[in-house]
């Protein structure tokens, strides 16, 4: 993951954090303490490799937020 060697990985989470309104940040939350499943089956390389890709965009700022996004795509 191309992560700036200069700010640590916990940083740069602290400033996307930091960013979030509070209710993503607590949808977010409830995710990733809902998300651990200790008895599934490992991630396969696909997932993986969609996730690091996940995790540069938001590393290189290319997000939108969620308004943004059903503006754009309204169903």
């Amino acid at each position: 993951m191309g992560y700036n060697q200069a700010v640590t990985v916990k940083e740069e989470l602290h400033r996307l954090i930091e960013g979030l309104a509070d209710e993503h940040a607590r949808d977010l939350l409830d995710d990733l303490q809902n998300a651990a499943d200790a008895n599934g089956p490992p991630l396969d390389s696909e997932t993986r490799a969609s996730l690091d890709r996940g995790l540069a965009d938001i590393s290189a700022d290319r997000v939108v937020s969620l308004e943004e996004f059903e503006n754009k795509h309204p169903l």
